[in-house]
């Protein structure tokens, strides 16, 4: 898991960087980090080829950091090459 800074977030999305949730969609509807994609892990190897390419920077994270670490793996294993779990929700929900 890499602790990245609001600012660190801020920077990486404006260089075209994805903020990818992978909580369920009630998580995600209770609260996001702004401009964050949401595909819950569950659905992620069906969905990932669809909406990302294997070369895109995904920022990763999930309430807590668990789910994080599982969709990172995930997306590694499909081939992806630019995913950082950034962790949990809660570290980062004050960020605007």
């Amino acid at each position: 898991m890499t602790n990245l800074t609001c600012d660190d977030i801020r920077q990486t999305l404006s260089s075209g960087a994805t903020l990818l949730d992978v909580r369920t969609t009630n998580e995600y509807g209770n609260g996001s980090l702004p401009n964050a994609k949401n595909i819950p892990l569950a659905i992620l190897p069906v969905l990932a080829d669809e909406h990302f390419a294997k070369d895109d920077e995904l920022l990763v994270y999930c309430q807590s950091g668990g789910r994080a670490i599982m969709a990172e793996k995930i997306l590694a294993g499909m081939g992806f090459t630019n995913v950082v779990n950034i962790g949990g929700f809660q570290h980062y929900q004050h960020c605007h």
